[in-house]
């Protein structure tokens, strides 16, 4: 466990953008803001923000870290933990987390800052991201969407107003899975069980005040699901899937604003296990949108949004199906990561890499903690971070799901498995007795990173019970 100060050499804090200080919440003067901002007068309060006071993680108040420089979505991650865990899933446990593992702090249980419709709501966190000390949590409340909003760099959070259409802001109207910055705003997406269904799409200008579109907003046929968005120099794009014959296909809109949605052309290789895109970015060429081709992974570039050719994708060796469910980008390289399974079930962490923008692509196994062969462990969430790369995900232990923090540092190829790092973190929301722990989301802002999930206790049977939002704030590290 982690108990002591943080080893100050393990920090390497890269250069990157700081962002004015806020007092929202009675922040205060700790050391990580200070890290973090450059102090400047306090924007004026926002009223229209239902607020929370959170103030600075507490355990970031006890820890010196100037010494080291210093959803649908949701559902199907907690279902198929779940399976693993009553499955008894290898993946090892027993070996000692590092001393860099032992370096990063503690998530924190969060329902006091993401709250929900009533003290009981049941509140999901599916994605977040990041723009100049603002930062937005997506999600669900009671199945209805919602999200959060941070003008503090992650410090201080309160529920962000939505308006518009009421029969798609209602409890069980569907959750929001993706959300992205622009130059004209946020924009953030799900899919809506209300009326015929299909795509859920909100947007702000600040981030604060949102505004549900109407279902003709977004063109679309049948029950589409809109999985993902990203905001690049061409505008926003978003992707999903929708129903094809007893398949499905991959299906993209785009927009060179926060309105105009227009229906995109993906290319359909007519592979009999149908399509799906699960995630997009924005690269230094346009837009980069990963998920899967039948059984195999897939990768699908644009240089506008407009048009979307597939690019075939080696296969993990010895995966009997494979799927990409995260995507990031960091000047010329792009990383997609996922899981794939092997015949008997058994699934494993890979990544799909490409250093020149998407023109060639290997497959990496990622490493995984413990001993043993990794069944069980996946892939959770993914952001690019500081040069480099971090994702999480989940392994299994005998007492329960725990967090696993894979880092790849700026200037290594991320095609070679050596350039990898596997951390076990300790303490709540990570690592625990009879728990299941989830990193859902993770972004990067400044030289923080920030991630989102959940923590939520297990019956003697490996039945988790009620889950507890949790964040998450370190230092980026490598």
């Amino acid at each position: 466990m982690n108990r002591g100060e943080v080893p100050g050499y393990e920090f390497e804090v890269p250069a990157g953008p700081r962002h004015g200080q806020s007092q929202r919440h009675g922040a205060g003067h700790d050391s990580l803001r200070q890290l973090r901002y450059t102090p400047q007068h306090a924007p004026a309060h926002r009223s229209r923000v239902r607020t929370t006071s959170s103030g600075v993680l507490s355990v970031m108040r006890k820890r010196n870290w100037l010494m080291g420089v210093a959803v649908p979505i949701m559902a199907a991650v907690a279902v198929g933990i779940a399976v693993v865990v009553l499955a008894g899933g290898g993946g090892g446990g027993g070996a000692a987390p590092s001393a860099l593992a032992a370096g990063f702090p503690p998530a924190r249980q969060a329902a006091g800052d993401f709250t929900g419709n009533t003290a009981t709501s049941r509140v999901v966190l599916a994605a977040i991201g990041a723009s100049a000390g603002t930062e937005v949590a997506a999600g669900g409340s009671d199945g209805g969407p919602a999200l959060w909003v941070s003008t503090d760099g992650g410090a201080g959070w309160g529920r962000a107003e939505l308006g518009g259409q009421a029969s798609l802001t209602q409890p069980g109207s569907g959750p929001l899975a993706g959300v992205a910055h622009g130059a004209a705003g946020w924009v953030a997406v799900g899919t809506t069980l209300a009326g015929a269904g299909g795509p859920l799409v909100v947007s702000s200008p600040d981030g604060e005040d949102w505004t549900v579109a109407g279902g003709s907003a977004v063109p679309h046929t049948g029950d589409a699901v809109a999985a993902a968005v990203a905001a690049g120099a061409g505008g926003y794009v978003i992707v999903g899937h929708q129903p094809a014959g007893r398949a499905t296909a991959a299906v993209a809109w785009y927009a060179p604003g926060l309105t105009g949605w227009r229906s995109a052309a993906v290319a359909q290789p007519g592979t009999s296990g149908g399509q799906m895109m699960n995630a997009v970015t924005a690269t230094a060429h346009g837009f980069a949108a990963v998920g899967a081709s039948g059984t195999r992974p897939a990768v699908w570039l644009s240089a506008s949004g407009r048009t979307w050719p597939e690019v075939t994708l080696p296969a993990p060796p010895g995966s009997a199906r494979a799927a990409l469910d995260y995507v990031a980008a960091s000047g010329a390289g792009i990383l997609a990561a996922g899981t794939e399974f092997t015949a008997t079930g058994a699934s494993r962490p890979f990544a799909e890499v490409s250093a020149d923008g998407g023109t060639t692509w290997t497959a990496v196994q990622l490493p995984v903690p413990g001993i043993g062969p990794g069944t069980g462990t996946t892939v959770t969430a993914l952001t690019a971070a500081g040069g480099g790369f971090t994702a999480a995900g989940t392994y299994v232990t005998a007492a329960g799901p725990e967090v696993v923090i894979w880092t790849l540092p700026p200037g290594t190829s991320a095609a070679a498995a050596a350039s990898w790092t596997a951390m076990t973190p300790q303490g709540t929301g990570l690592a625990g007795t009879r728990a299941q722990n989830t990193v859902t989301a993770l972004t990067a802002d400044g030289a923080t990173l920030t991630g989102v999930g959940f923590t939520a206790g297990l019956s003697a049977s490996g039945v988790p019970g009620a889950q507890e939002p949790t964040l998450w704030q370190s230092p980026i590290r490598y």
